[in-house]
């Protein structure tokens, strides 16, 4: 179990601060790096803890450069990799994966963060519906190509979901909306969170032995790039939620707990929210728990990435 005193009012500084000694010297990889977004803000609170390289992924140069400027200028012997990474691209996703593994002896850390949320159907360069070839196909690809490579003696695999996977699971019958109506892109986007759960699941299972550690965890809704893109007032509304807006600080604390925090180890595959693992109970836990579920997952992505892994 986390520190009981974390709550959802914890910040990242807070966190990383308590879990030092565990920063101290790790390598960290972290897609979707942004300079208005969580993988940046995660990276600025570890950063004085002496870290051996943060690797900054993102599939924009100039947004890796920006943050890389920035993080420089707050921490001038930080030691910082750009990576860039298109992960709708299953050909881009293989080339960083074969990058990072000919460069970098060791991953400690690999914290999934990207994400979209496609509002209208469109379909990767692969012919997927794109919020699930990039929220969970780029990253089991890549994790898996990482786990072979530069992550082959274990490591901590980090999947940033939300809280939208309690909307609704995969859609078996159809997760490349080819007959599925689309609407907004919820369902879809819904579905793609889901995986992110079922995944680090997945990876618990099949890999805690070979020393892999898993989570999947809910930020909080904190005011990133994406959330301005979002009609938050019409979610709300159609999801009967409250807006509970929170720093970004506030928000990377679970990744940070998620990432480093040992306490959690016997909670393998767990997921977390508000700096504590929690279990996933009510009608969600039908489509985001259960081996059938991940297994499902599983062999689905492995068909999509045309690839095998065990």
């Amino acid at each position: 179990m986390s520190n009981t005193s974390w709550n959802h009012t914890t910040t990242s500084d807070e966190v990383a601060e308590t879990l030092s000694s565990h920063i101290t010297g790790k390598t960290i990889l972290v897609t979707g790096i942004s300079p208005d977004g969580l993988g940046l803000d995660f990276c600025r609170a570890i950063a004085s803890h002496s870290p051996s390289l943060l690797i900054l992924a993102a599939r924009n140069p100039s947004k890796i450069s920006a943050s890389q400027s920035h993080l420089s200028s707050l921490f001038p012997s930080l030691s910082l990799k750009p990576l860039v990474v298109d992960l709708s691209s299953q050909k881009s996703v293989r080339s960083a994966a074969a990058e990072i593994n000919n460069s970098v002896d060791k991953i400690d850390v690999l914290v999934n963060n990207a994400a979209i949320h496609a509002h209208s159907l469109s379909r990767s360069e692969d012919g997927i519906e794109m919020s699930f070839a990039t929220n969970h196909l780029g990253h089991f690809l890549f994790t898996n190509l990482l786990l072979k490579g530069a992550m082959r003696s274990g490591g901590r695999v980090v999947n940033v979901t939300s809280n939208s996977f309690r909307r609704g699971g995969v859609v078996w019958e159809d997760p490349n909306f080819l007959n599925t109506p689309f609407g907004d892109g919820w369902e879809a986007y819904s579905q793609s969170k889901t995986s992110n759960i079922l995944f680090s699941t997945a990876l618990a299972e099949k890999f805690g032995s070979r020393g892999v550690y898993s989570y999947s965890l809910h930020p909080g809704l904190i005011n990133t790039a994406m959330a301005k893109k979002m009609d938050m007032d019409d979610f709300a509304n159609r999801f009967n939620v409250n807006l509970q807006w929170r720093s970004f600080a506030q928000g990377t604390a679970t990744h940070v707990v998620a990432a480093f925090d040992p306490a959690i180890e016997p909670q393998n595959g767990g997921f977390l929210t508000d700096c504590q693992i929690k279990p996933i109970v009510g009608d969600e836990a039908a489509w985001a728990t259960g081996k059938e579920n991940w297994e499902r997952l599983w062999k689905l992505s492995e068909e999509f990435v045309g690839e095998e892994f065990s």
